[in-house]
């Protein structure tokens, strides 16, 4: 496998645009959640204090958060009109479009310093150490790109490596696939034609990719979602909508996908990345697949920031009965690839795997498992 191991960077933070930063009299942080908490810290080690955050989820405007206010970005603009612009979300596209139509000349004002793959700003790292991984785990990178379906895939691989070894976005420019995370007719072919289609949402959100099954599927197809969300606003935003999918149904489950059914876990953040872990106050139910009795099941999404090696054993059973389709997102943890795929091909029914990369920075990777009857 031919990488980029002559450019691998260690220093993930641009220092160019640090000292550009260092220059502005003003600077607010585009996004609250842990991409954000990450670039907090990155602006403070090197001297600069943010004057905000600003995020477009109205739950977080408002309130206080790493001794931040969490503003509006309305708001924030109007507080600090020259301030620059540090993006830290994997939304960076669309949050770019949102402050170009706001001003287009605000577009001089924004900065990107969010160069860190998921695992790294979970657990806030800030010197790589992807070409020792990546190195040391070369062979198997080289079997898992023989093992998959099709030459973008492989491309797909290459690409999402060189990224982590140089920090490059062209190399995602070269890879991002043009068509719809997790319904990519690339990957599945036509829609599923008249008759039912059972499917499930794991990290439903607040509904908008449940909205995207129903308007890539949902034209022949009657559609049964089930939304398992560990965020209890989130799971109220998803009751709201549920007379909106008719003539589709809507199951809306507050609980995390887990390799086991009952309690003892606690969301560690909220909105679009809350993950689930072991330690903390708040429990609430964990749900098991394999527990839920499904007389049918014709696909899988998960989106679960790095539960889904998890869910995936607590699925084991149901997978191999029904033989779905599925969507995992492979970009949270940094053995993903591998823990995801070993999953995929210890299943006793036979999938063909295809990888696609779907935004210009680390998110949305997703490792597809083509249930080989339609793969073929």
């Amino acid at each position: 496998m031919n990488l980029d191991f002559k450019h691998a960077k260690k220093e993930i933070v641009d220092t160019c645009m640090i000292g550009k930063l260092k220059r502005a009299e003003d600077v607010i942080v585009f996004g609250a959640g842990g991409s954000g908490d990450w670039t907090v810290d990155v602006l403070r080690k090197h001297g600069i204090i943010p004057r905000c955050y600003c995020d477009n989820s109205e739950r977080k405007q408002g309130k206080t958060h790493n001794d931040l206010d969490v503003l509006s970005f309305e708001a924030a603009i109007r507080l600090y009109p020259e301030a620059a612009i540090c993006i830290a979300s994997m939304w960076q596209e669309e949050i770019q479009r949102q402050i170009i139509a706001y001003d287009p000349r605000l577009g001089e004002h924004m900065y990107n310093l969010l160069l860190s793959m998921a695992w790294e700003t979970t657990n806030r790292i800030y010197i790589s150490s992807e070409e020792e991984y990546i190195r040391g785990n070369l062979s198997r990178f080289e079997e898992l790109c023989k093992e998959l379906d099709d030459a973008c895939s492989r491309k797909t691989l290459r690409g999402i490596l060189n990224y982590r070894l140089t920090r490059e976005r062209s190399y995602l420019d070269e890879i991002k696939s043009s068509g719809s995370v997790y319904t990519d007719e690339d990957i599945w072919g036509a829609a599923p034609a008249d008759g039912d289609f059972y499917l499930i949402d794991g990290g439903a959100y607040d509904g908008d990719t449940a909205e995207d099954f129903a308007e890539a599927w949902g034209g022949r197809a009657r559609l049964y979602i089930y939304c398992f969300e560990a965020d209890r606003a989130n799971c109220r935003l998803l009751g709201d909508k549920k007379a909106l999918f008719y003539p589709h149904q809507l199951f809306v489950s507050h609980s995390a996908l887990w390799d086991s059914t009952g309690s003892g876990m606690v969301l560690s953040d909220s909105g679009l990345s809350g993950r689930v872990t072991e330690q903390g106050t708040e429990c609430f139910v964990t749900k098991r697949i394999d527990d839920l009795d499904f007389e049918r099941l014709d696909f899988i999404k998960l989106d679960i920031e790095g539960a889904e090696r998890r869910c995936l054993e607590g699925a084991r059973k149901t997978i191999e009965t029904y033989h779905p389709g599925l969507a995992i997102c492979a970009y949270h943890l940094q053995d993903d690839l591998f823990v995801l795929s070993d999953f995929i091909k210890s299943l006793d029914c036979p999938y063909d795997m295809k990888l696609r990369h779907y935004k210009n920075s680390a998110g949305d990777t997703i490792l597809y498992a083509v249930p080989r009857k339609q793969g073929k």
